[in-house]
């Protein structure tokens, strides 16, 4: 195998963990104003909609979809102002718990619980997370357990003192020592550059902002009568007013459809920020566990196994999908607006990085238990005969 000094060391980690910190600040600022931008759309669609309809029915026959859309880039009302205020108020406040709070919140979300160090498989991810921490030169992060037969494994936290390395039951089952090493390399490169930091700011903002999105969906669904209350259709006054009321109906259905767009762009723009810099960071961290474990090949072999697996833990858009060292596998365009590269890409560079020539054919058949050794209490352990006294026994 080739020497990995050179390619590992002219990756500047530093420069990696400042960027990362930089871009955390950034994230939190584009996301917050992406918050602002739905609150104030939600508080001029719920004001505009009440004037439609309390305005007297001659001047709502006047009024056209054109002036009602060019309403939301005129003067400031009252009630936009105060859905931003609200919106990015509580989306600062999230951020902060998130930054507090967020590796736990993740965990919860995602069903997940401390290893048990009393299950073999489970002493080995503890095991592999304290040595790959000692590599980076690190506090070992919390390990937790999914119990999902899928294969995957994600980091979180806010920083290397308050971070979570949460792998799947089927991660550990499927693989062998070598590359669960590796797999935890990966995941300590995130923790060690900061990047889980980024990462997770980026999954739980993400998240509001989806809900949001979720949120304009039902103001859109009820204000046009489709609910049981709303700002919308009511058919007495409908029918009282003849025209007005179908005119009344038709600009709301225009207010209705500006929510509709927002409520698809919104997440799809949450969506692009997670792309900006996560698959590079997919990148850094593959080399940060080639560089931890001096063995970019046990990468190669998990990553392969990856492909050809389930790693499905959770729903495409959910926040703990960006987490994962795979991406689940979804319908065919996922691909785009995925947050991982393709893995044979990465399996390419790391080939690339050491000039190896692992197996095309795929990983090794995993072990059928972990090559853990039990611990000793000494050496009359009930497992172990008693050493002999003498000759005499």
């Amino acid at each position: 195998m080739a020497d990995l000094s050179a390619a590992l060391y002219n990756t500047d980690f530093q420069a990696a963990i400042a960027r990362n910190k930089r871009n955390t600040v950034i994230l939190f600022v584009v996301l917050l104003l992406i918050s602002a931008i739905v609150g104030y759309v939600l508080g001029w669609a719920i004001a505009i909609i009440e004037i439609i309809w309390s305005l007297p029915a001659e001047e709502v026959s006047r009024l056209s979809a054109g002036a009602v859309l060019l309403d939301l880039f005129g003067p400031t009302r009252p009630a936009a102002l105060l859905g931003a205020a609200i919106v990015s108020g509580a989306g600062f406040i999230w951020g902060l718990i998130t930054l507090s709070s967020g590796a736990e919140i993740l965990a919860s979300f995602a069903g997940a619980r401390d290893a048990n160090p009393n299950a073999l498989h489970e002493r080995q991810l503890i095991d592999v997370v304290a040595e790959m921490a000692i590599a980076a030169g690190i506090e070992p992060p919390r390990t937790m357990v999914i119990d999902t037969p899928a294969l995957n494994a994600f980091a979180s936290g806010s920083s290397p003192k308050h971070a979570m390395i949460t792998a799947t039951t089927g991660i550990l089952d499927a693989c062998t020592r070598e590359e669960l090493q590796a797999v935890i390399g990966h995941e300590m490169g995130h923790v060690a550059e900061y990047d889980v930091r980024y990462t997770t700011v980026v999954a739980a903002m993400a998240g509001v902002i989806v809900l949001l999105a979720h949120f304009l969906g039902n103001i859109a669904q009820y204000s046009l009568g489709w609910g049981n209350y709303g700002y919308g259709y009511r058919p007495s006054r409908s029918r009282e007013e003849g025209g007005a009321g179908g005119a009344r109906l038709l600009l709301t259905l225009v207010v209705v459809v500006l929510l509709a767009i927002v409520m698809i762009v919104a997440p799809l723009a949450s969506k692009l920020v997670q792309m900006a810099i996560s698959r590079q960071r997919e990148y850094l961290a593959d080399v940060s566990s080639a560089k931890l474990t001096r063995n970019p090949v046990g990468l190669i072999h998990a990553l392969q196994r990856l492909e050809a697996s389930d790693t499905t833990i959770a729903r495409s858009n959910s926040p703990v999908s960006a987490l994962c060292i795979a991406a689940p596998k979804g319908a065919w365009f996922s691909g785009l607006f995925s947050t991982h590269p393709p893995i044979p890409d990465r399996i390419a560079r790391l080939r690339n990085l050491g000039g190896v020539a692992a197996s095309q054919s795929g990983p090794p058949p995993a072990p059928d238990t972990p090559a853990v050794e039990p611990h000793r209490r000494g050496p009359w352990d009930a497992d172990r005969p008693p050493p002999s006294k003498g000759p005499w026994g």
